[in-house]
């Protein structure tokens, strides 16, 4: 990126059109994160405190893609079948990605094999190539790109992970013991020692039973972790070393009394995996979200003494607006709400799985079916679910603002006239603090008559580490029978009758004295005349009272709060309400 010529855009003469200045500016801006890139980020890369910084300690953001296939059956990246190399990096790179977690075996990178033609069908030149010289290619356009690379050992035997029964629990078997497990590393640190822009290296994906955090030597990945990332470091120094947990990367309790030691300082990150389908029992708001991972690996952020950590997984279906954002805790939607606002609110860097369209031999659907859980779709050249995209694109950002989740599935109220109250948690990102204004509103059928009515606090004050929690109250309308008394208070009604009758008169008398004159009754003697007979009538209740009402039509309704805040995005989450 160095030499990138965009910072030095001298600015027209006004002469020379406001067409052209205009479009200076565009590209100009345009090009600032290039700039900004260019300007801060100076490798190699360390920790300091709980953050990944340049040499400079400028803290680096990792905003990372998941591209899988190199550790699989096929022995390469998927969708090089689908669009040439370069193409699928220019179209990562217009997302905003900064990073790629690129996942390899200890198979691949010892038999490397010839990868098949069929993989390669959008790719003439790559032909006739070993495993590792594509995997080389893959790596140089990426970095050549400005992506950062982390490579992620993530099988022993090529396939697609991960279960208990797969032979690749831990880090060895027998076909490929812990010897090869840290030759096949320092292999592959050595492999890429030249190029900064590989920052680090995730020692093994997703340890799971029988793996341990200490205890039985044969067993104790924390052990395994320290005895690896050493040898790496012997090779490169400069490498980030990821450990994660164990049970699929969703434990990582075990640090808190036993942290990995690394012989270069400064070079550890931990590593935690995420899904909402982990959630079988579900959870039903976002601090009972909190409550669940705190102990396994948001302590690690949220406590005392925070450590680097990076969320190496996590995903959602992409088939549905609802994978994304949800009110029903049924829909992945809810947990990645809840998840992803977690995230933002300790700037945690993070990993999606996956930036696929399209999936690998060995997993369920095959080679070259769809990935529902890609960002992109089967062709590699375009979104899969903008939503998602607009989602993760969103979390990019490294400026303050709020996220609002909602704290209840789906509302419901019996009968008319009834109500129902739930809460949203209004959620800090990036360190915001301050007031938040808050309001409601209710949609719903287009012909439906009065409406359910929504009651928010008018301001909420939240604060960087404890979310705020605010009431959301919801009402509905009584149907009203026929010829039922109506709501006016009953007290003084004969003497307010007999009150409009007689103003009633004397107004006709007047009326009638005024016209010899020429003139009209006043509007305002009008004006309160007909509201005295309203009020002796029985004013003040529904516009069919007296001959009946139907109340709130029975129908689903959403109720959407939203949170604005001085110098921050506003934020909104919704609510279903079903009315019977």
């Amino acid at each position: 990126m160095s030499g990138f010529p965009c910072c030095f855009h001298k600015c027209p003469s006004w002469g020379e059109g406001f067409r052209r200045a205009l479009l200076v500016v565009v590209l100009a801006a345009m090009s600032l994160p290039l700039c900004a890139w260019a300007a801060t980020a100076t490798f190699p890369l360390h920790t300091q405190g709980q953050w990944i910084v340049d040499s400079n300690g400028v803290r680096i953001h990792l905003n990372t893609f998941n591209w899988y296939g190199a550790e699989g059956e096929d022995y390469v990246v998927e969708g090089l079948e689908a669009q040439p190399l370069a193409t699928i990096v220019s179209t990562i790179k217009g997302l905003g990605f900064n990073a790629v977690r690129l996942p390899w075996s200890n198979q691949m990178a010892e038999s490397n094999p010839v990868v098949g033609n069929y993989a390669l069908a959008a790719n003439a030149s790559l032909e006739g190539e070993n495993a590792l010289t594509i995997f080389d290619a893959v790596v140089n356009a990426l970095t050549g790109a400005g992506i950062m690379v982390i490579l992620d050992n993530h099988m022993s035997n090529a396939g697609w992970c991960c279960s208990t029964t797969d032979n690749n629990a831990l880090w060895y078997n027998a076909q490929y013991p812990e010897s090869s497990w840290i030759a096949d590393w320092q292999m592959m640190a050595a492999r890429y020692q030249s190029n900064p822009m590989v920052i680090g290296v995730d020692l093994r994906n997703e340890p799971r039973s029988p793996a341990t955090w200490g205890g039985n030597a044969a067993d104790d990945w924390h052990a395994a972790s320290e005895r690896g990332g050493n040898a790496v470091l012997a090779v490169n120094p400069n490498l980030l070393i990821f450990v994660e947990g164990v049970n699929y990367a969703g434990d990582l309790s075990g640090v808190a009394g036993l942290p990995v030691q690394l012989d270069v300082a400064n070079q550890l990150v931990y590593e935690a995996h995420d899904y909402g389908y982990w959630y079988s029992s579900g959870f039903t708001s976002y601090s009972n979200y909190l409550s669940t991972i705190t102990p396994k690996w948001g302590y690690l952020v949220t406590g005392v003494n925070p450590q680097p950590l990076w969320i190496g997984e996590f995903g959602t279906c992409n088939t549905a607006s609802t994978c994304v954002n949800s009110v029903n805790a049924a829909n992945l939607g809810y947990w990645f709400q809840a998840m992803t606002s977690f995230v933002e609110q300790y700037g945690i860097d993070w990993s999606y799985w996956a930036i696929n369209g399209t999936t690998e031999t060995g997993s369920g659907g095959g080679f070259g079916t769809v990935e529902t859980y890609g960002v992109l779709d089967t062709s590699w050249n375009a979104v899969s679910l903008p939503v998602l995209a607009s989602r993760l694109q969103s979390m990019m950002s490294t400026g303050a603002a709020v996220n609002i989740v909602a704290n209840s599935s789906a509302l419901s109220i019996a009968i008319t006239g009834g109500s129902a109250t739930t809460t949203v948690a209004i959620v800090s990102a990036e360190g915001f603090s301050g007031s938040v204004s808050l309001s409601c509103s209710v949609s719903g059928p287009s012909e439906a008559v009065d409406a359910p009515q929504c009651v928010v606090p008018a301001m909420e004050p939240v604060s960087a580490n404890m979310p705020a929690s605010a009431t959301v109250s919801i009402s509905t309308t009584a149907a009203v029978a026929s010829n039922a008394p109506t709501t006016a208070p009953k007290r003084g009604r004969k003497s307010e009758g007999a009150a409009g009758l007689a103003l009633a008169g004397a107004l006709l008398s007047f009326g009638r004295r005024r016209r010899k004159r020429g003139l009209f009754v006043p509007a305002v003697l009008l004006s309160l005349f007909a509201s005295l007979m309203v009020t002796a009538c029985g004013g003040g209740g529904s516009a069919n009272a007296g001959g009946g009402a139907p109340g709130t039509t029975a129908g689903s309704y959403t109720v959407t709060v939203t949170a604005t805040a001085s110098g921050v995005s506003s934020a909104s989450a919704q609510i279903g309400l079903s009315v019977e």
